[in-house]
Parts: structure tokens; sequence; C-alpha cells
């Protein structure tokens, strides 16, 4: 009930197969275009191959049918590379890429691991993402709200189409597709990451600790179980607790010391003190998907940016960021904006300094830039929205793009905190929680911009690059409050993700050997951030020893539905699920049951609200629904006249299962036989 939706497991070798084609693809792209060392050509060119593959089948998605778009697009990829082979060099490809049995090793011993844990956990989203997996796989793409099928969905959808591809050619499940897709992009980014280490370190096992660190370094709140009392009892009153929900309102002091059991999350609590309100550590965020694949392209791009070999790779770099902007906008915004800084900066000391690679980057975020604007996703929303809602350029939402898109001035400046809300810098004692939520990175910040200054005039303009964006996300939140201000932190965790990094590389940097008096320190306050994502992945691997399907009670109940039926309902008709988004998963088809697009539009409309209370054939068919999904707590609670309705002759069951005892049952039931 968790893997396969057809009884024939053997088709996931399609998936294989297709996989294979536009892994090959990346191979020849990483080979042919960039000047790799021939232990980095294969890892990189796997995730060069999956960035085009993602970035083809969202273009060609919306004109083909899926099962041709996810094959085709990763002949496209196997195409592209072949492309980059005339009058590139010969042999093609150097089948001594393949001698790196230790990285593979390591990468499919993570991957099993991830999959385990993704196995037993549903905390992050997963309504929303499992969903669109779900109906992107029947060839919904770009995706509508998977709770509003009027509207396309205001969401970075980009990782989630690697799930669609799982579900449609390797016959998976919605939430063992979208499982496995982060335990390969979680595997793979820790590669990356230890591809990078390798680079700026000669050291054989460099990369092992560059991963190590960024897989668990997160912030240090913990530091306060070791507060004295007079100390937390002058926190309390300054501080308020706004997140998670079981600890929301709770003195700090409090909130502290709780073991919090998060929804379907794993059987052993997180503790409080571990967790962070800017950001998970890199091993529980692989969890989330997006913010993984954002990261996966940060590092794609520190690594095959200074190495370009031929002015046609500036087409890949456009795929790259283009697809950056529909997975993770934040991430994508602030890169934009230092990409251009420092491609200014060449022009203007064009003799000296970062390189002439930093104009190729520039060429590319330009150019990444209108596609970005029409290939759907967050910012092709708000741009439709700002355009075109209410038919006025004076709607609310353009009157709120003239202030910054939501975006206003936060006074006094603070750290915000996603579960402490917003920490003064004028006040000593907020800042102190401030500084603790970040991590002590936050604390050598001036020591790295000096030593990715003095890089970048010597040629590493990728390395300024990425330390100047991370200085935009960190203070971007600083000095400026969102809408929806908890979403704000994504800025923050850019900056923190990228100086962790540099801050890990630096300590090997044998010319600073005179700078011990900052190196034990740093090593210090690397150790204490590792500490609290250790504290948080032993509770993660806790999940390992039980299987949840997804959150809001999905049962095998469910799953026999949706092996039943799963894109196999007449293309854009409706199903109505009183559980709002549950059948649109199971089915692959939409569903309206709220009035917006944007992610967190969750207030049910009064029409639908109306059809759950007191169903009946005419009230849903009039409503647009063709299909119902029943369950036994729903059809307990509704009305006998309803029951009567939905039981009438001419409603065909498409689909019914019971449980053993026959307490349990799920039904899917077709109306159109009741159609005047």
């Amino acid at each position: 009930m968790y893997w396969f939706r057809t009884d024939t497991p053997l088709i996931f070798c399609l998936w294989l197969a297709v996989a294979i084609i536009w892994g090959l693809g990346g191979w020849l792209l990483a080979s042919q275009a960039f000047r790799l060392e021939r232990h980095e050509r294969l890892l990189v060119g796997f995730s060069l191959g999956l960035a085009c593959y993602l970035w083809f089948i969202n273009l060609i998605g919306r004109w083909l049918p899926p099962t041709l778009t996810f094959g085709l697009a990763g002949l496209l990829v196997l195409i592209l590379g072949l492309c980059y082979t005339w009058k590139g060099e010969r042999p093609i490809l150097d089948w001594e890429d393949l001698r790196i049995g230790w990285w593979l090793l390591i990468g499919l011993v993570l991957f099993w691991v991830f999959a385990r844990t993704a196995r037993g956990l549903a905390i992050f989203d997963d309504r929303k993402n499992i969903s669109i997996v779900s109906t992107m796989a029947a060839g919904d793409i770009p995706p509508h709200h998977y709770m509003n099928a009027g509207v396309y969905f205001a969401y970075h959808y980009g990782f989630q189409i690697l799930g669609a591809s799982l579900m449609r050619l390797g016959g998976l499940l919605p939430w063992s597709a979208y499982d496995l897709s982060k335990a390969m992009l979680g595997a793979n980014v820790l590669l990356l990451a230890g591809l990078l280490g390798k680079r700026y370190i000669d050291y054989s096992r460099a990369g092992l600790v560059v991963a190590g660190v960024l897989a668990f370094s997160t912030g240090t709140r913990y530091l306060l179980l070791l507060a004295p009392a007079g100390l937390m009892a002058r926190l309390d009153p300054l501080i308020f607790v706004r997140s998670v929900d079981q600890v929301v309102g709770m003195p700090l002091s409090q909130a502290i010391q709780q073991g919090l059991i998060l929804g379907d999350g794993p059987p052993a609590p997180f503790l409080y003190a571990f967790m962070n309100g800017i950001g998970w550590p890199v091993v529980m965020a692989i969890h989330a998907g997006p913010s993984t694949m954002s990261l996966t392209l940060l590092l794609l791009t520190w690594l095959v940016v200074p190495r370009i070999k031929r002015p046609a790779a500036l087409f890949i770099l456009v795929i790259m960021f283009s697809l950056w902007a529909l997975v993770w906008e934040s991430s994508y915004g602030v890169f934009l904006v230092a990409g251009l800084i420092a491609g200014f900066y060449w022009l203007w000391r064009r003799s000296e300094g970062p390189g002439e690679m930093l104009k190729w980057v520039a060429a590319a975020l330009l150019i990444s830039a209108p596609i970005a604007l029409f290939q759907g996703g967050t910012i092709t929303e708000v741009v439709r929205n700002i355009l075109f809602r209410s038919g006025s350029l004076a709607s609310n939402m353009v009157q709120q793009a003239a202030i910054g898109g939501g975006f206003s001035l936060r006074w006094p400046p603070a750290i915000y905190s996603g579960h402490l809300s917003a920490l003064s810098i004028f006040s000593p004692l907020e800042l102190l929680v401030g500084i603790l939520e970040l991590g002590p990175v936050v604390l050598f910040t001036p020591w790295i911009s000096w030593w990715a200054w003095k890089r970048f005039k010597q040629g590493d303009g990728i390395l300024g690059t990425m330390v100047l964006s991370a200085w935009l996300g960190f203070a971007l939140p600083v000095f400026f409050s969102y809408e929806y201000d908890r979403d704000i932190v994504r800025f923050t965790k850019h900056g923190l993700l990228i100086w962790t990094l540099v801050l890990t590389i630096m300590l090997w940097d044998k010319s600073l050997r005179w700078m011990k008096v900052l190196r034990y320190p740093a090593v210090l306050g690397l150790a204490l951030m590792v500490s609290g994502g250790v504290a948080i992945a032993g509770t993660e691997l806790t999940a390992a020893s039980q299987a949840v399907l997804t959150e809001n009670g999905i049962i095998g109940l469910d799953s026999s539905i949706a092996q039943d039926v799963w894109d196999q309902l007449q293309t854009g008709s409706e199903v109505f699920d009183p559980q709002t988004w549950r059948a649109t998963m199971l089915t692959g088809r939409l569903t309206r049951v709220v009035t917006g697009n944007m992610s967190y539009d969750y207030d049910h409309s009064a029409a639908w609200e109306q059809l759950r209370e007191k169903p009946s054939v005419e009230g849903l068919l009039a409503d647009g629904f063709r299909y119902v999904y029943i369950d036994e707590t729903w059809w307990g609670e509704i009305p006998p006249e309803s029951r009567a309705s939905l039981s009438e002759s001419c409603i065909r069951i498409v689909s019914e299962h019971r449980d053993a005892n026959r307490e349990q049952f799920r039904r899917l039931i077709d109306l159109a036989g009741c159609q005047p």
C-alpha cells in the first residue's frame, strides 16, 4: 500500500531507463561544456541532467500528454548533451569518470537512510506537495491550485516535478514518489557539497567534513538551557513564542524544556531547545524538498561557473537559473541581484579581479529573469495577479506591489525567527537570543567577508558572488518584514548556509595560520552548530521504524482507491472530498475548496462548506462536481436526506473498499448518470 499503484513493479524500469538517458545527457554536458575534474564529472553531470530534465518537463508539459512529456524530456537532455559534443573534445566521454566507487557507495547509503526516514515522516506540507505531485503526474503542468481548480498555483513546484516523473513513469503512489525524490536529492546535495569541499581543500577527507558540517549545522538555541534562571526570567517578557502550536504563548523558559510530537512525524519527540525558527539542518530540510533542490542548484552553480569551457555553456546556466526561480524564488532573487552586481563590477574593473566568467553569470541571470516571469510558479502568478486581478491596476494586489510586493520596513531592525518572532538588535537580551538562533557562524561574518573579498580579487568570482548574496539574504529580513513573515526566514537561511560552507572551507586555508586566534573559536562554533543538528537527526531517525503514507490520516483504504482510479477519471472533471485535498492526491483530479491561489490560502468557500454540511446530488452537480469521495466519518455526520440523495440509483460506484471489520470504508462515486 506504500509503494506501487500498479500490479507490475517492473514498470519502475521505465523511469530508470529515462533517468539513464537524462543522466547520460548531463554527463555529456559536464564533460563538454565545463572543465571539471575527473572525479567531478559524473556526479555534476547527474545534477546537470536532472536540472535540464525538470526544466524541459515544465516547458513541454503544458502541450503534450503526460507520458510523452516525461519520456521526451529525458531524450531532449540527451540531444542537448550530444549537441555540445559537436566540435567538442574527443573522446566525448572519459570512462575513467566512472571510477568513483566510494562516492557512489556513500551516495547509496545516504539515499537508503533518507528514504527510510522519509517513509515515516509527514510533517512538511505534504498536503500541497504530494497533491501537486499527483496532479502534475496526471498532466496538470503548470499545476493549478490543489484546492482551487480555477487558478494556477502560486508555488515553487520545480522540485515536485521529479516526484511526478517517478509516479507517471515509475508506477509509484504519490507519497512513495515524493519520498524517493526527497531521498535522491538529499544524497545528491551532500555529494555536491563534498565535491565543493574537495575542490577548495587539499586533503583527502575534506569533502566528507564539509558535507558533514553542511548536513548538521543549525542554530544553538539549546545553549539557553545553560542560562541562569535570572536571565531566563528577564527574557520571558521580551520574547513571544509564536510556534510551534504546542508551545505558542508559553514563556520561553518553559517552552525550551518541552518535547514535541509534530503531527505525523517521528515517534520520538523533538526537543524545542534544539529546534530552530530560521531553518532546520539540511538532514531535516531534505524532507521538505524544494529548499534542498535550491541548495543543489546553488552548489551546482558554485561548481560549474568557474570551469566554463565554451560560450555555449551560457545556455546551460540559463536553464539552471530559470529552474532555480521555479524551485526557490527567494534564493534565486538574492543571487540574481548579487550576480548582476558582480557582473557590473567586472565591467568596471575588467583588467583585474574576478575574471571573465562573471559576465556569463550576469548574462545568464538577465536571460533567466523574463523566463521566470512566464514559466509558472510563484513569480509568474504574482505578476499575473498584479496585472490582471480584478481587471484593474488599482487593485489591492497592485497597491501592495507598489510598496514592495508585500514587504514593508521593519522597525526597529530585528533578527526574525519563525518560532520567536522579531528579536530587536537594539535589545541586548533579544540580540543574544537572535545570535543563538542564527548560530555562532554569524559572529565570524567579518572574517568570512574579508577572506571572500581577498579570493574575489584573486579571481574566485563565484565565491565573492555567493558571499554577497548571503549578505543580501541576511540583511533583507533584518530591515524588512513581509506580509507572511514566517516565510521571510528563507532569505536568512540562504545566507547562513553559504556562510557555514565558507567558514568550514576557510579553516583549512594554510595561509591563515597567523589567525589561530579566530580559527579555534570558529571550530568550536561550528561544533556547537553541528551538535544541534545531530540531536535533531537522532529524533528524525526514529521515524525509520514506522510507515506513514501522508498526513491527515490517509490509510490503506485510500491507497486501494488510488490504485483503482488514479488518472482514470474523466479529464477536466472535479472531485468533492470532505477532507479537502485528499481525493485530489488519490485521483489526480482537482477540486475547489478555497478561493485564492497562494500556498497559504486555506479559507474554505461558503459554497464548499454548505456542500460539506448538507450535500445533495443536485447541489454537487450544480457546483461542478462530478465525483464525490466518501468515508465513514463524513457519511455518519451528514443528515439522512443527504445519505439518501447520495445513494440514488443513478449514481455509479467507481471504487469502494472496506476494512476487515467493515467499519471503515472509502467510496468514490460518479454523479454523471444523475445529470438532467
